[in-house]
């Protein structure tokens, strides 16, 4: 498996930067996870609309499918140009519902829900989703292929089900939305010190941190959570990262 960082900003994107979205290659299949705003712009540097095959939205806050309208923009117009395109498979929450409704295509997309522990077979990978800890319903998403795992939390702060997902993982991207200096009685999003402890205790073999919110140095970030695990990096925008 290959993944492609199209955006790694959390809430609105940095300058020059995108919101929560992925480019994972499975055998020459590509799916996108999340689609926030500016995402669109970074995939088409790698694909066409005619190669992806599938999208996979994690919860429907707007940083993460701010593109979605756009998507059917171009599933539309390159239909009506002569591009053979079929409905796009869309896998997303069911809630809330209004956000979920506004996912409808009318014949550009078809939209599945996600629901918890689900099994897909994913292009020959096996994905099950996690249910997450965040004021929405969140999956995060765990995808095994030929015995290496990728886990991807998508928003989330400490819970069960969250070392479960990460547990041996080969590659884990993590929400690090926040340092231990904002820490608040209700939290969103997991610190970068959170990241880092949880990733030790799961075993996860490599750890990136994501959703790196553009108010928050990123050097911060790293630091924090490198004073628990030295080898931990931030995700970089449009770097390839083998699994």
């Amino acid at each position: 498996m290959k993944l492609t960082v199209l955006g790694n900003s959390g809430g609105f994107p940095a300058a020059g930067g995108a919101t929560s979205g992925y480019l994972l290659e499975i055998e020459g299949h590509y799916i996108l996870i999340d689609c926030g705003s500016g995402v669109l712009s970074n995939m088409f540097r790698y694909i066409n609309i005619a190669q992806l095959d599938a999208v996979i939205i994690t919860h429907l806050h707007s940083d993460h499918i701010s593109d979605v309208d756009v998507l059917k923009y171009a599933v539309d117009l390159s239909r009506k140009y002569g591009l053979d395109r079929e409905p796009l498979p869309v896998f997303a929450p069911a809630t809330p519902e209004m956000a979920a409704d506004s996912l409808q295509g009318e014949g550009l997309l078809i939209v599945g829900q996600l629901k918890e522990h689900m099994k897909m077979n994913l292009y020959g990978a096996n994905l099950e989703t996690y249910r997450m800890n965040h004021p929405i319903e969140t999956y995060g998403l765990r995808i095994e292929h030929e015995g290496r795992v990728f886990a991807f939390t998508a928003d989330s702060t400490p819970c069960e089900s969250l070392d479960d997902l990460l547990q041996d993982a080969d590659l884990a991207i993590m929400d690090a939305g926040m340092l231990e200096k904002h820490r608040k009685p209700v939290m969103m999003h997991l610190t970068a010190a959170e990241c880092a402890e949880t990733a030790n205790r799961c075993g996860v073999k490599r750890l990136l941190l994501t959703h790196m919110l553009p108010l928050i140095d990123p050097a911060e970030l790293l630091a924090e959570a490198s004073a628990i695990r030295p080898e931990t990096e931030l995700t970089e925008l449009l770097a390839e990262y083998k699994v």
